[in-house]
Order: structure tokens, then sequence, then C-alpha cells
């Protein structure tokens, strides 16, 4: 790194004394699994922290009341953004304990966000005690981010502006693999239909019978999908389908995605699978209502923020796992892949070929504002969006890697406050990747709905 040994010194000691803060962070999140757009607490408790070292905080952001900023600045320079997620996942709740112990079909942290604020947020006091001490100059602003898990709340965010004006956006998620990443994702985009007929008894039922419908669409849509868009993956599930057998509901609800590596053949296969609903539903005499909850692209490399990560990673070193981590990680694993061998990614790599499996609404930010993220492993054997990986996002087992992330998050911020050339660098690739491309607002709805009554979008009752 550029970064005079003084300067990195600084840097790490302000990040290390934040350390007891942080993990204590990570347990309160984990203890308080919150919804996507239900985040109140989880978000209060990162605006407090951030508030509490200085940053000036906006709740609310965009009009939506679980996203915040939090802004430290400290003279001229670039003006950098660190992106903080913070919500659960459905029916995924579990103790820290290395086997399936579930409280109930309540939240749970099944994709490690728990640790994505404050690790985040972290690296941004520690930015903020360098730069209070007036070792450099800009602006470091932390964005509160919701809705992660239904690919929403940074496509909300960006098309109303909370992006804008930023040189560099910084990030770090949990995965199978420690480093610095330069390489897509997919896209994805997912939706809710609402199919609605003749409620009638099972043994009398309506021609206008909106199960029926809704079983003959899927079945007519996933293999239309497979026959006309090859790599192409559709995933669904019913949100509302009746209470009980005897008695065929009027309205059934379901929730559908898509996910492609190339954007513009994953928007043409949900256009398709619109297609297909809407015929379905006029051959059976049933009215559908269909709502884009989001669709996203996936990331565009940026090579110069990848590698101010990558040489960041190199000086904080991989995760530090103890005897006692590697112990519990392999009793999880048993647990949940049994037979399977154990396997932990344990070195830093630089991830610049390729394409990760996964979707994420900041795939549209790196398209606007240059974007580096950083990644920390799980366990292979240990599956993500599952309770194994919310049984571990609760033990301290799972503490080293996005504390890795966290460091090397600060010291690649600082680096790209004092190095404005290298955020010209990064600009000037985002411009050239982009050339002649026409790349379109970020789309997303159900705005009204996740922003005013998230409890009924997630009971499938809003209306």
């Amino acid at each position: 790194m550029a970064l005079d040994a003084r300067t990195q010194t600084a840097v790490r000691a302000a990040w290390e004394a934040l350390r007891p803060e942080i993990t204590e962070k990570f347990e309160t999140l984990f203890a308080c699994p919150e919804l996507s757009c239900l985040e109140f607490r989880s978000a209060e408790v990162l605006a407090d922290w951030l508030r509490a070292h200085g940053f000036d905080v906006e709740a609310g952001t965009a009009g939506i009341p679980t996203a915040f900023t939090a802004r430290f600045t400290s003279g001229s320079g670039p003006r950098i953004a660190i992106l903080a997620e913070y919500d659960a996942l459905p029916g995924l709740d579990n103790l820290a304990m290395p086997k399936r112990a579930s409280t109930g079909r309540l939240p749970g942290h099944g994709c490690g966000h728990n640790h994505i604020g404050p690790a985040n947020a972290a690296a941004a006091i520690a930015v903020a005690k360098v730069m209070a001490a007036g070792v450099l100059g800009g602006e470091i602003v932390v964005i509160g981010c919701p809705a992660e898990e239904i690919i929403w709340g940074k496509l909300a965010l960006q098309a109303r502006g909370a992006f804008n004006g930023f040189d560099i956006v910084l990030t770090s998620h949990g995965d199978y693999q420690n480093g610095a990443l330069s390489r897509p994702c997919y896209a994805a985009a997912n939706g809710e239909f609402r199919f609605t007929g003749e409620a009638s008894h099972s043994g009398k039922m309506s021609a206008r019978n909106a199960l029926s419908c809704t079983q003959t669409a899927l079945a007519k849509v996933g293999s239309v999908l497979e026959s006309e868009y090859e790599g192409l993956q559709f995933n669904y599930l019913f949100r509302f389908s009746g209470f009980a057998p005897g008695v065929i509901p009027d309205e059934v609800r379901i929730w559908c995605a898509v996910k492609h590596e190339d954007f513009d053949t994953m928007r043409a296969g949900y256009g398709r699978m619109e297609s297909v609903f809407q015929d379905t539903a006029e051959s059976f005499g049933v009215s559908l209502r269909s709502d884009l909850i989001a669709a996203c692209r996936g990331y565009l490399p940026n090579d110069v923020v990848a590698g101010v990560l990558s040489e960041a990673l190199a000086q904080v070193g991989p995760p530090a796992w103890s005897a006692g981590d590697l112990a519990y990680m392999e009793a999880l694993s048993a647990a949940c892949s049994p037979g399977e061998p154990f396997t932990l990614h344990r070195t830093l790599d630089y991830f610049d070929s390729g394409i990760d499996y996964y979707a994420q609404d900041d795939g549209d930010i790196s398209w606007q504002v240059p974007l580096g993220r950083v990644n920390w492993a799980y366990p292979d054997t240990v599956p993500i969006h599952h309770w194994a990986w919310t049984a571990l996002s609760g033990h301290p087992a799972s503490y080293p890697g996005p504390l890795m992330a966290s460091e090397a998050l600060a010291l690649a911020a600082v680096e790209l406050l004092v190095r404005p050339d290298l955020v010209a660098t990064a600009r000037d690739e985002l411009d050239q990747r982009t050339r002649q491309m026409h790349v379109p607002a970020p789309e997303f709805g159900l705005f009204d709905v996740l922003t005013g009554q998230p409890e009924a979008f997630w009971d499938a009752s809003w209306t």
C-alpha cells in the first residue's frame, strides 16, 4: 500500500480499539433478527453507534424508514460510501449451536448480515478517527441499507438519489472465499403474482379456480423458461394458497424469481414468465396482478478498487480462526452436511475471473459508482440461506472473517482518501467499461407497501 507507516499504524490502532464494540454489535444484531423493511431496531443500533462516534446521522434516507445516512467530513477530498446491511431471512432462526435448534419459524441471520452492518460501520468509524486527527481530508459515509435479502433496498435508495456524488463505494459480505472481488455476479429479478378467481368447496369447484390456475401456470412457465432461455434460473414459492384443503381460495399469491449472468436475458425471461402467467390466467377466467419487487444487474468489475482492497487484505492477513473456532465449524458442518469432508478457505485470493453464483442489490450501484467488495469465508459445507449459517453467525467462530474484512475496508478507504489519483483511475475504468452503453435507472416496485405496511408485505395481506 502507498500509505506511510505512521498512517497505517494510526488506522489499525483506531480499528483495533473498536474490536470489542464490533463483536458486541455482532451479538446485538444476532439477537434481534428483523425482516426486510422491518429492521427498526437494527438500524437504530448502528445509527446510534455511529452518532456516538461523531457522525452526523440522517434517519429515513430516501423516504425508507429503516435506511439511514451517517456522515463524517473533514476538509476536502474524495467522498467514500461504505454500505451497511442488517436484515435477516424468514424462517431461519437458530440458536448459536452446532445443530438444528429453531425457536419457531422466525427470522434468522442465515446470510450473516448481523456481521456486515457492524463490520462495515466500524471501518468507517476507524477512518473517521484518523480524519479527526487531521491526517487526511474528505468524507466517509455509511449508508444503512435495508432489504438486501429481497434484492430491493439499494435499488430504491439509488433510484431516489442516495448514492449521488460519491466517488467510491465499498462493502463486504460472507461467502466461501477470502479475498477481494473484481468479477460479476448474477442479474436477478423477483416479483409477486396474485391470481384471483372464485372461492368454492373442493368437491364442487368453480371453473374460475385460482389454485388450479396457479399450479398450471407454474408448470407451464418452468417448461417454457427451460426451453427458451439457456442458463436461466427460476424459483418460486406460494405466499398464500388458502387455509384448508376443503376450501378453494379466491386468491392465490406466489413469489417468483429469475436469475441469469446476462441482465438482458434475465429481464427477457422475467417478461416471458409474466406473459405465460397472463395467458394461463385468461384461459381459466382468472384475473392476474403482477408486481415487480426489483430487477438488478450483476456487478460491474473494477480492477482499481479491487486492487486497493486486495493490498489492504494482504496487510491484515486471513481470518485468525482459533482451534476452538475450527472445532465448532467442523461440528456444525457434520450436523448439516453429514458425510461430506470439512473444507474452509483459509488463505487470501484475488477473484477477477468467472462469475459468482449470487445476486446483490448493489449491482446497479457498480454501474454508477466504482464499487469494491471484500468477501470472507464460511465452510463450504455450511449452506448459505440456511439454519446452519444462522447457527454460525451467532457464534464467535464466525467473527474472524468479518473482523478481517472490516479492518481491510478501513485501510482501503484511507488509501483512497489520500490517493485521489486512484479514485480518478477507478472512475476512468468504470467509464471505459460502460462506454456507449445505455444503463437505465434501477427498477424496483412496491415502494409504498414496503415503506408503509411492511408487515402486510410479509404476511401477504397487502392490497
